[in-house]
Parts: C-alpha cells; structure tokens; sequence
C-alpha cells in the first residue's frame, strides 16, 4: 500500500512542477503584442511616442565588406503609405530614410526589412537611420559607427572567382528552369514630386519575383526570385532593395543626376539593368 501512495505522490508532485514551469515560461515570454505593436485593426487614444532600435552591423558580413543593420520600431509601423492624410492614420504609420556618412541626400524606406550595402570602402562609417511619419517628419533617430575592414590580400581575386563561379551556377539554375530572361522595367520620375526635388521611381519586373530572400540556395527556386541594388550618381557603393516599393531619394543637390538600378539574382548577381538620368530642379522653378 505504501508503494502506492509514493507513486501518487511522486506523479502528482512531477504534474504539479510541470504545470509550474508552463506558468513560468507563459509568464516570461512577451506577447506579439509586446513585440509587435498594436494591431494596425483599430484606433489607438494617446498613443506613445514611436521610437526606432538599431543593431550593429551583422559581424560576418560585416568581415566581407557588406553591411547588414537591423532594426526594429516601437509605436509605429512601417508600411509604404505617404501623404499629409496619411498622418490621421491610427495606429501610426510611417517609414525610414537613411543617410551615409555625409551624403546630403537620403533615401526612403517603408519595406521594414533590413537595410543593406555594399561597396563601402574600407575604413570608419557611419549609418544614420531616422524614423518619419509617413509626411516625412522626423519623429526618432539613431545611428551606428563601424568600421568596414580591409580586404586581405587575395581576397579580391578570391571573390571574382567566387563570383564567377556563382554567376555559372545562377545561368545553369536558369537554363535548367527553362525560364526566360528577367527584366526591369523602369518608370519616368514622378514629374510633381521631382518638382519639389524628390526622385520617386516606379518599376516593374518581368520573370522574377522581387522577395527578401537571399543566397546562393534560392538560385534553384522557381519561379524566380531576386531584388534590386540601387547607385547614385559615380558612388563606389549600393543598397539592396527586396521590397518592391518604389525608389525614393530626396535631398540630391539641383543639377543634373544618374540613378543606376540593377536586377540581380538571391545571390546578388547582375541579370539587367536600367538607368534613370534627371535633373533636379532648383527650389522655387
């Protein structure tokens, strides 16, 4: 009989910590909400101010010359919705735009996805991110400082292979598909925005999808997929764009500019591109 009651026991104590430890972890785990935000469903009272957290640059692809920031909001959400109207929209809603270094120009971003460039040269930089409401006024910043480490010796030619090896692979992944060759299609500048010195450029895609995914395992995938790297004018430096949204610039200098877009694979390997030339007018013509 005694057996008997030791093993209730010990199943109703070993049920009894069980149930404790769910509570426990249930209790320490932040809710979507918490992480998230408000659910962008109904009208928030008094909302806080919003805030924007950036992350250091990704180490490991920091060692390679890209850099990768993260972030995320707090009392915001990043969606591609502009205009003075938009501002009466609760929850708020509102985008980035980023500088780098000293460039007077920024450019918009409302994809929520991590922002990405390549080609800085090596030494210190700094990356400026600042919150906007979708009319473009500013409601938070934050920058980080890194430093983009020299290329060891070898490295270049090391990459070239890598890259032609890779760019073998993505023609072989293309061929065996059997799809056609993807193209951008670019849009004139919107007229009224350049008017007020914004670059909005609208474009399309065809034969590939334009998603967040990367490296060299999505070349297999089908139908295909791949996103766009974005030059200003003579810069040694890119970004990577995987949203979609158009391409915003504001602040260029009045004159004359070169906007270089090129569609690349998962694997950031050319397949087209286009160039958009404009002039950006001076304030008041």
């Amino acid at each position: 009989m005694p057996i008997h009651i030791n093993q209730y026991r010990s199943r109703h104590v070993g049920a009894s910590v069980i149930v404790a430890c769910l509570m426990a972890a249930s209790g320490s785990a932040q809710t979507a909400r918490e992480v998230r935000g408000a659910a962008a469903v109904e009208p928030l009272q008094n909302e806080p101010p919003a805030k924007i957290i950036i992350d250091p640059p990704l180490p490991e692809p920091l060692s390679r010359g890209r850099v990768v920031i993260q972030y995320r909001t707090e009392n915001l959400h990043i969606v591609p919705v502009f205009g003075p109207a938009a501002l009466a929209v609760s929850p708020r809603v509102g985008h980035i735009h980023v500088t780098v270094d000293d460039a007077p120009w920024v450019w918009a971003d409302a994809s929520g996805e991590p922002v990405v460039l390549n080609g800085l040269p090596p030494g210190l930089h700094t990356i400026r991110l600042e919150l906007e409401t979708a009319n473009h006024q500013r409601l938070d910043q934050g920058a980080v400082t890194f430093t983009v480490p020299n290329a060891p010796k070898g490295a270049r030619a090391a990459a070239r292979t890598a890259a032609e090896t890779r760019a073998v692979a993505s023609a072989a992944a293309r061929t065996a598909s059997n799809e056609p060759q993807a193209k951008i299609i670019l849009d004139a500048p919107v007229a009224e925005a350049l008017s007020r010195g914004v670059l909005f450029i609208q474009y399309r895609t065809e034969n590939l999808h334009i998603v967040p995914v990367f490296g060299p395992a999505a070349l297999a995938v089908a139908p295909r997929i791949g996103h766009i790297h974005v030059t200003v004018d003579d810069a040694t430096w890119h970004w990577a764009d995987a949203s979609g949204n158009p391409v915003i610039i504001n602040g260029l200098a009045p004159g004359p500019h070169k906007i270089f877009i090129q569609l690349v694979s998962t694997d950031h390997q050319p397949i087209d591109q286009a160039v958009v030339r404009v002039t950006v007018p001076k304030r008041g013509q």
